[in-house]
């Protein structure tokens, strides 16, 4: 695959415009203020209850602080991504270098890929900046590291799945605000429909929870790894990366 001048081209586009820093910017002050106030509450409840003989808290940081973070984390990709997949392709569309593209020597899944894993690079910089304050903690929490490890892989598949759905509604329009809307509430419902499954009976609950994004990535943070959630995400991203590329290649499209 030649999908590096894509990925470059992209990457440089990212930088060269506000977008990128601003969304990474937004999200790290939403994240520092969420670590800052679970940090701030941990503190006062383990001193609280640090004399007691029976402590009414199990006062774990995996609980009170790694899960809570990177459920956080997630629910605040869910609100960025769609600003950095928004004008993949729709802002192709409209300026009209769509075709300029295709007249490339390069195939769909380069121009795909290469698009793809640009937009992921940069989500892959935007949760990586907390990491360095997670692991500062280390010097004052002991804590277990592979529940980090785990915590960042679950997001990284959750991102990879966001941004899979965010390029797929971005080839179908050229505005970019149409596109940003689409892939929220897409992403959204994902997220969210699991919520039904205690209403609509036993015969569809284990249907909704199985769909739900949410379901499958809640045990990431916890330190499970369950093959059934790997599965799930890849096939999330490569169902919509599927649709993508027969966009890519139809007559409509190109024409």
């Amino acid at each position: 695959m030649n999908l590096y001048p894509v990925f470059k081209k992209e990457l440089k586009t990212y930088f060269i415009s506000p977008i990128a820093y601003v969304v990474i910017l937004i999200f790290n002050v939403i994240t520092g203020f969420i670590f800052y106030a679970l940090f701030a509450y941990y503190s006062l409840i383990s001193m609280r209850y640090a004399g007691y003989p029976y402590p009414y808290f199990t006062l774990t940081p995996e609980e009170m602080l790694i899960r809570p973070l990177f459920h956080n984390m997630a629910v605040t990709s869910l609100f960025v991504l769609p600003l950095l997949t928004m004008r993949l392709f729709s802002e192709e569309k409209r300026i009209g270098t769509i075709e300029l593209l295709f007249t490339y020597p390069l195939k769909d899944p380069d121009i795909y890929w290469g698009k793809f894993l640009s937009c992921f690079f940069i989500f892959f910089i935007m949760i990586l900046i907390p990491s360095f304050y997670i692991f500062i903690l280390e010097k004052w929490i002991n804590y277990d590291k592979m529940v980090i490890l785990n915590s960042y892989f679950g997001l990284l598949l959750l991102g990879a799945s966001f941004i899979s759905i965010g390029i797929f509604i971005s080839s179908l329009t050229e505005s970019q605000v149409v596109s940003a809307i689409i892939t929220f509430g897409i992403s959204l419902l994902f997220w969210i429909i699991g919520w039904i499954s205690e209403i609509v009976g036993p015969k569809y609950a284990k249907f909704f929870e199985f769909i739900s994004i949410y379901t499958h990535y809640e045990n990431f943070p916890k330190g499970i790894f369950d093959t059934r959630d790997l599965v799930f995400y890849l096939s999330i991203i490569l169902f919509f990366s599927f649709l993508t590329l027969r966009i890519l290649i139809s007559k409509k499209y190109r024409g």
